[in-house]
């Protein structure tokens, strides 16, 4: 056994009181060395010429000044095995004050012959180089010891992806922190220009492309991802290289967390399904969302439900001076309460007075009670059934809470005098086959014909899936994945749109602001993701491999489902407007609705089958295409 391994086992066993002596007199010890190695150096290794009873005075005094100065800048105090750049600089600073102030009383107070006038500075670089070396020295001995007691753990081989500033701080701390068994090889980085050169020591040796050849050569575990910029497109090509390149792979945080210093190991995840359907941040008119928002009474209708809880958060920041959530779901409307409560207390916005309330919107007592008590300025209606194959069977509760929740919400903000009223529609409205979507088809007629009135404009938007949301696929899926499968899949071809419920209530409110009477806005949805590849994309983000690990079924479409939905009628022509994700839908088809008729419609079908409820709705929706058996 080598003496180096000796004290690395040794110095742990030493008590921490002893430990902390020991450091003190290295640090009191130094200064007199520095002094003695300084003047060695000034005068050629000739230990004659020292003047050894001026040592004996000045080594004395330079310990005090070296000791208070280290004090003074707190460079004392750091734990030596966790030393890092800015411990040395606190060192140097102390060391070059302490050097000062030695100086000054050495030139007024001492011969020439007996401290020589470059001494000062001699002993300055020697005193850093000894300070910050013996502290370097202690972390870098700790590192190989704790390696010696864990060797029989293996590491782990870490290529990482990116060369920017979020993969120095992960290498840095990967190198400091050597519990966590993961060794930085390789780094790669699509800027030529840094190809060759090295990061924190770890070699920056290609292109992201040449991932699969460097995982070969340096026989890689992992890869992590530490491009917090980078966009959807840009983290799917980086995912499928991996893939390719059959390595595990992690992600660190986005430029948010990044610039808030939280890149760290304990950041690094797992790649989820919303970091390639994500769509970079939506920049809003908040001049205009606050014209329209502060000081108004703002009723949320759904308002526990992904949409109407994503607007209550985005909404509240505008400064409402009152903003009512309506839900018949208690558990999750009471959980939201909490919630904004500690937003509000966080953030001292004490002019939001926040209600929620327990009421169902198919009870038009209910609702007329509560806008009477509170008054309202700005409607947002996100209460509906949305489930495809569940209104399949209940036709008749499809049309009272999608179409007469509507009505009655309407109505009462139309009495209340309310300014606007926003409807949340959705792309299952348009050519529908389901109940779901013809009922929505019907709320978006009656919001045109009850903008009619002198008083309340009336508005819809229309917008795809959201990503995450209660009981849509993705969740499902992971909960599928967590079990060990069977995957689902209605069909290889299903294709659907999908946008954050982040991105989609910022649109929501941006309707709101600039929409105008009886029009609807279509929300910009991207492109469509095809749903067996979205499945087993999650499977391969779970690590493992679809029809192998994880086995995936098709199922057939359900009732009521297509394979892709359209975003507008081919009769309706998409307009720009001020937010380049708004579109506004002109020429919204032939349909139109009486108002009187829906009334009684919705009144009547808890009474009629659920084939003579499918016929009504076609009586409004012409082009309903569903399966009326």
């Amino acid at each position: 056994m080598s003496i180096t391994t000796k004290i690395q086992r040794t110095i742990p066993r030493i008590p921490r009181r002893r430990r902390v002596l020991l450091g003190l007199l290295i640090q009191a010890a130094l200064p007199a060395i520095s002094l003695y190695i300084a003047l060695l150096l000034r005068l050629d290794f000739d230990q004659s010429r020292i003047a050894y009873s001026a040592f004996i005075i000045w080594a004395p005094i330079l310990i005090v000044i070296r000791l208070g100065a280290l004090v003074y800048f707190d460079a004392h105090s750091g734990l030596w095995r966790y030393v890092s750049v800015p411990d040395l600089i606190a060192v140097t600073k102390s060391t070059t004050a302490a050097t000062c102030i030695f100086a000054t009383l050495g030139i007024l107070l001492a011969e020439p012959q007996e401290i020589p006038r470059s001494i000062y500075l001699i002993e300055w670089g020697v005193h850093i180089f000894l300070a910050g070396g013996l502290r370097m020295t202690v972390r870098i001995s700790r590192e190989r010891f704790k390696d010696f007691r864990e060797q029989q753990i293996p590491k782990r081989n870490v290529v990482i992806i990116g060369a920017g500033d979020a993969a120095a701080a992960f290498c840095a701390q990967l190198k400091s922190t050597p519990d966590f068994r993961l060794e930085p090889v390789a780094i790669l980085d699509d800027e030529t220009a840094k190809i060759g050169l090295s990061l924190i020591g770890v070699p920056i040796v290609g292109t992201i492309d040449s991932l699969d050849q460097v995982v070969r050569t340096h026989k890689a575990d992992i890869a992590v991802i530490a491009i917090p910029s980078a966009t959807t497109s840009q983290r799917t090509r980086i995912v499928d290289i991996c893939r390719k390149a059959q390595i595990e792979f992690r992600i660190l945080p986005g430029t948010n967390e990044l610039l808030e210093g939280n890149v760290s190991i304990s950041k690094l995840r797992r790649v989820e399904v919303s970091d390639l359907l994500g769509r970079p941040e939506t920049h809003l008119d908040e001049v205009t969302l606050r014209e329209t928002f502060n000081n108004k009474v703002i009723i949320v209708t759904g308002g526990a439900g992904t949409i109407g809880s994503e607007l209550a958060r985005r909404v509240i920041a505008f400064g409402p001076s009152k903003l009512v959530l309506i839900d018949h779901a208690e558990n999750p409307l009471v959980l939201l309460e909490y919630e904004l409560r500690a937003h509000i207390n966080e953030k001292d916005w004490d002019s939001t007075k926040l209600i929620t309330r327990i009421a169902d919107v198919t009870n038009p007592i209910s609702i007329r009670n509560i806008m009477a008590d509170h008054g309202v300025d700005i409607v947002l209606h996100a209460a509906a059934h949305k489930h495809v194959y569940l209104m399949e069977d209940a036709p008749a509760d499809a049309v009272r809470n999608n179409v007469g929740g509507v009505l009655n919400v309407a109505r009462a903000a139309i009495e209340c005098g309310a300014e606007k009223f926003v409807l949340v529609s959705t792309d299952k409205a348009v050519a529908p086959t389901s109940v779901m979507g013809a009922t929505k088809r019907m709320s978006e007629l009656a919001i045109r014909e009850l903008g009619a009135t002198d008083t309340t404009q009336f508005t819809a938007v229309r917008f795809g899936n959201v990503l995450g949301s209660n009981g849509s696929v993705i969740p499902i899926f992971q909960q599928q994945i967590e079990a060990g499968g069977p995957v689902t899949v209605t069909h290889p071809k299903a294709e659907r749109y999908f946008m954050t419920a982040h991105e989609a209530a910022g649109l929501i409110l941006t309707a709101a602001a600039i929409g105008a009477n009886q029009e609807i806005y279509l929300l910009d949805m991207g492109t469509p993701v095809n749903i067996d590849s979205l499945a087993r994309t999650m499977i391969e983000l779970s690590g493992m491999v679809p029809d192998k690990d994880i086995k995936i079924e098709y199922t057939g479409l359900k009732l009521g489902e297509k394979l892709t939905e359209s975003l507008s009628y081919d009769s309706e022509e998409l307009m720009e407007t001020a937010n380049n994700k708004l579109m506004l839908v002109r020429n919204n088809g032939e349909d139109s609705a009486n108002l009187d008729l829906l009334g009684i419609f919705v009144e009547t079908a808890s009474t009629l089958s659920g084939k003579k409820v499918k016929e009504g709705i076609r009586n409004f929706v012409k082009d309903y295409n569903g399966n009326v058996g």
